[in-house]
C-alpha cells in the first residue's frame, strides 16, 4: 500500500467501527496517527529482533552501521557526569535498536593500528553498582560497558541524542566504536491532493502495513470514545 491507501484503509476500517458517524480527517491528521501506529509496531518488532529471522527479513531495510573513524559516531563533550574510566559517545539520532558493536583499542599512533574487536557488553546501574569491583565481572582487556542514555537538545525543534558511555578497564583506550543498528522507519505522509508528494511506508511487508493501519485505527477509535480528546493537527508525538 502507498501512504494514500492507508489513510483510505484506516478511514475504511474505522467507518466500519462507527457505523459510517466517524469524523473525516486531514491528510495531516491521519499522517500523524500512522506514524505514531508505525513507530509503536517498529518498537514491538525490535524487541524480538535477535531472535525472529521473519522479524530480521522484515525489518532489513532499516539497517544501518555507524563507527568513530567514520565520523557517524562522536565523543560526547557537553555531559557533565563520567564513571571511572568512562567515555560518553553521540549515536546517530535516527538510532532505534543497535543489533552489533565493538570496539577496537589504540595500539600504536605511529603508524596509528588498532587491536582486535573487543566485546561490548551493555549493563544497566544496578549491574554497574555490583559488579564496579567484582574482579571477573569489571572491564578488562577483553570486555567494555556499555551505560545508555537519552538526551535532548534545547531549542526548536527538540532533538533527542542517544549517548552512551563506554568503560573500559583504564589501561586500554578506544581507538574505534562501531555499530550495526536499525534506524526508526521515515514518517508517512499521506497527499491526497498531490500524491507524487506522498511518503508511503518503507516497510513493504504487507503484514508491518496492516499492522500500522491496525493500530492507527485503534488509537483513532480511542480518540472517538476520549470526549476530552482534541486532534494535534500540526504537532506529532512519537512513543520512544
Amino acid at each position: 500500500m502507498n501512504a494514500n491507501e492507508m489513510k483510505y484503509q484506516v478511514l475504511l476500517e474505522t467507518d466500519f467501527i462507527f457505523e459510517n458517524t466517524a469524523p473525516g480527517y486531514s491528510d495531516i491528521q491521519i499522517s500523524a496517527f500512522l506514524n505514531k501506529a508505525q513507530r509503536r509496531v517498529f518498537n514491538e518488532k525490535k524487541k524480538i529482533y535477535d531472535t525472529d529471522e521473519q522479524v530480521k527479513r522484515i525489518l532489513s531495510p532499516l539497517n544501518k552501521r555507524a563507527s568513530l573513524l567514520g565520523g557517524t559516531i562522536s565523543v560526547a563533550t557537553e555531559t557533565t557526569y563520567t564513571h571511572p574510566n568512562g567515555t560518553f559517545y553521540a549515536l546517530p539520532s535516527d538510532l532505534g535498536k543497535i543489533t552489533e558493536e565493538f570496539v577496537q583499542f589504540s595500539l600504536l599512533t605511529n603508524p596509528v593500528t588498532y587491536g582486535n574487536p573487543i566485546l561490548v557488553y551493555p549493563i544497566n546501574y544496578d549491574y554497574y553498582t555490583k559488579n564496579y569491583d567484582n574482579k571477573y565481572k569489571k572491564p578488562y582487556e577483553k570486555l567494555v560497558w556499555r551505560l545508555d542514555y537519552n538526551t535532548e537538545s534545547s531549542g526548536s525543534p527538540v532533538i533527542t541524542k542517544y549517548v552512551v558511555e563506554l568503560i573500559t578497564d583504564g589501561l586500554n583506550t578506544i581507538g574505534d566504536y562501531r555499530i550495526a543498528y536499525l534506524r526508526f522507519p521515515t514518517d508517512i505522509t499521506v497527499n491526497t491532493v498531490t500524491p507524487a508528494s506522498q511518503v508511503s511506508c518503507e516497510i513493504l511487508d504487507k503484514n508491518f502495513q496492516d499492522e500500522v493501519v491496525s493500530e492507527a485505527t485503534k488509537m483513532i477509535k480511542t480518540a472517538l470514545n476520549d470526549e476530552g480528546y482534541q486532534v494535534a493537527v500540526n504537532e506529532k508525538t512519537f512513543d520512544i
